[in-house]
């Protein structure tokens, strides 16, 4: 097996791992949060396979086909994280001292409660926050 071979194979591997890793650990909130990660192993994997394709000599399509499926994968992930999952800017912004809209939502302890309930009696303090529990 040539050095061209092994480092298609590498980077194939390392592909399809980021891949299988990434669906694994979907879950897990720093992961699905923050999937620059798995863009990141397709661009490695991306600069192996182009490594192999330089290195070749003699057969050289298993490095062209590792090549090919690499900078998919990496371009289909960097759109997806970058132009599809983009969270969009929101409209609705309020500005200091702008009435909200009602809502609903739950509290600490899952009952319901409404902005409505509040209004005109007391001031609401309204706190979002985001945790990785």
């Amino acid at each position: 097996m040539t050095i061209s071979t092994r480092l298609a194979a590498l980077s194939l591997a390392f592909a399809v791992g980021a891949v299988a890793a990434y669906a694994r650990l979907l879950r897990v909130a720093v992961v699905r949060n923050h999937p620059e990660g798995y863009v990141l192993a397709f661009a490695l994997a991306t600069a192996l396979a182009a490594l192999a394709v330089a290195r070749g000599q003699g057969r050289r399509w298993p490095a062209w086909l590792a090549l090919g499926l690499s900078s998919l994968l990496l371009v289909a992930g960097a759109w997806f994280n970058f132009v599809v999952a983009r969270v969009p800017d929101s409209p609705t912004a309020l500005r200091v001292g702008e009435r909200p809209p009602d809502f609903t939502l739950p509290d600490a302890t899952g009952r319901p409660v409404s902005l409505a309930d509040y209004r005109g009696k007391k001031p609401v303090v309204l706190l979002f926050y985001r945790g990785y529990w």
